[in-house]
């Protein structure tokens, strides 16, 4: 069986019914893509939808019409600058349309029909007014394989392809894009990991195969765990790091603390509640120039 782990949850899925000596009797329910092999290292470290770093002020609303138009309103201030963005999602059995407004007159759009055959989704994105920016996005996803691949909707267009496969705990993929203008493989990489109940380990060779980061994460308790990422290029160089971990308290809240190869400590404090309300504050400190730097200080307030 393969398994997904995440550093919140463990995600067993039962694999589909094969015989027990089939070479892949012991996949995952669905294959998960290249982008989320040692995906829990990023969750820590990082953040996702949950623990985002982020030192800014940021105030964010959601509702719902009564069309079942989903809306979230964005305000984010950094520095002197303020910004607003308005978010709108429509869902329609295996249709969806995803609109995003914001104040540089720019309107990002994506269009997505799911199940269009089995295991496929297509879809189409573009950044208005840019009539070079559009997009034919294609998923294709099953129990052995996960294929992504992205096309521009241009006349020398750029095709990025990406596939991840997978056997017991041990997961692997890779990513390629192609230039038709240039006619060259521009860029493309590697990534294998080790999934496993409580722990993952990755390694990706990216850049052109050019730099190598190892990441893995564990989870010390239910709700404990560690991650740490190293990064080199594989020629030699600078070698760079960031160590984090995060803690679940007893009342719900998110805590979190990281540190990189220059000193930066970063902590961060996430609560949500009952009624639907989340607030993060989150910090930076240059442990290496504490007197001559002011420390980071944000916070995202979510009204549900």
């Amino acid at each position: 069986m393969l398994l997904v782990y995440d550093w919140r949850s463990v995600i067993a899925s039962s694999p589909q019914q094969l015989p027990s000596h089939h070479p892949l009797a012991h996949l995952h329910a669905m294959a998960i893509s290249v982008a989320d092999i040692g995906k829990s290292v990023r969750d820590i470290l990082y953040g996702t939808k949950d623990g985002v770093f982020q030192y800014d002020q940021k105030f964010t609303y959601s509702t719902k019409t009564a069309d079942g138009v989903a809306l979230t309103l964005a305000a984010i201030k950094k520095d002197d600058k303020a910004d607003l963005s308005l978010r709108t999602v429509y869902n329609y059995n295996n249709y969806g349309i995803t609109a995003v407004f914001n104040t540089s007159d720019k309107i990002n759009v994506t269009a997505t029909v799911d199940k269009i055959a089995p295991g496929v989704k297509v879809g189409l994105s573009a950044t208005l007014p840019d009539t070079q920016s559009g997009k034919l996005l294609v998923d294709y996803i099953n129990e052995h394989v996960h294929l992504k691949s992205s096309v521009g909707l241009t006349t020398q267009p750029k095709v990025t392809v990406s596939a991840a496969t997978g056997y017991r705990n041990i997961v692997f993929g890779g990513e390629a894009t192609y230039d038709t203008a240039k006619s060259d493989v521009n860029n493309y990489s590697l990534a294998v990991g080790l999934h496993a109940a409580d722990s993952q380990l990755a390694l990706h060779l990216q850049d052109k195969l050019e730099t190598l980061k190892l990441v893995a994460a564990h989870n010390i308790s239910k709700d404990k765990s560690v991650a740490a990422e190293v990064t080199r290029p594989v020629s030699g160089g600078d070698v760079t790091f960031h160590l984090g971990l995060a803690r679940r308290l007893e009342n719900g809240a998110l805590v979190k603390t990281k540190i990189d190869h220059k000193g930066l400590l970063s902590a961060l404090y996430e609560q949500q509640l009952s009624t639907g309300e989340r607030f993060v504050l989150s910090t930076q400190l240059d442990t290496l120039n504490i007197g001559g730097k002011a420390p980071k200080v944000g916070f995202a307030l979510d009204l549900a």
